[in-house]
C-alpha cells in the first residue's frame, strides 16, 4: 500500500468528503490573502458588502466546516460527526441560496456559487440515502435516545 493510501480515510464518500474538506480549505487560505480573494466575484451583484472583514469571517466559516468534514471523513460511523457533516451542508446551501434569491448579492453563475450548491446537495442527498449504510440503525436509534444527557 502506497503511502498516501494509507492516509486516506476507507470508502469512496468518505474519500470524497476529505477531497472536498481539502478544497475548502484552500478556499479558507484565499480569504486571508487580500491578492486571492474571490468574494468580490462571489458577490457580484453587490461587491461593496464582500469586505475583507466578510471574506476573513467566510474563510473561518470554511476552515470550520472542513474540520468538521475531515473528522467526519475518518468517523464516517459516528452519529455525531455523521450530523455534523450533514449541518454543515445544509448551511452552506441555505447560505448560498439566500445570498441568490433573497439578499440578491451572488448570482448562480459566480465562482464557488454553483459549485458549493452542487456538491452540498448532493452531499446531504448522498448522506440522507445512506445514513443507514454508514451508520446503521443500532447507531442511529441509540443516538436519539440516550437518556444521560
Amino acid at each position: 500500500m502506497s503511502t498516501v493510501a494509507a492516509w486516506l480515510p476507507v470508502g469512496n464518500f468518505p474519500k470524497v468528503v476529505l477531497f472536498v474538506s481539502v478544497l475548502a480549505v484552500y478556499n479558507s487560505i484565499q480569504c486571508f490573502i487580500p491578492a486571492m480573494r474571490l468574494t468580490h466575484r462571489i458577490y457580484a451583484r453587490k461587491p461593496k458588502e464582500a469586505t475583507a472583514l466578510a471574506a476573513r469571517l467566510m474563510g473561518l466559516w470554511t476552515l470550520t466546516s472542513a474540520a468538521i468534514r475531515i473528522y467526519t471523513a475518518y468517523n464516517m460511523n459516528n452519529p455525531a460527526c455523521y450530523n455534523l457533516c450533514m449541518l454543515t451542508y445544509m448551511l452552506v446551501t441555505f447560505s448560498f441560496t439566500t445570498e441568490i434569491f433573497i439578499h440578491k448579492t451572488a448570482p448562480l453563475s459566480s465562482p464557488g456559487v454553483w459549485p458549493a450548491l452542487v456538491i452540498a446537495t448532493a452531499s446531504l442527498t448522498y448522506m440522507v440515502v445512506y445514513r443507514d449504510f454508514h451508520l446503521g440503525t443500532e447507531a442511529i436509534a441509540a443516538a436519539f435516545s440516550r437518556t444521560d444527557l
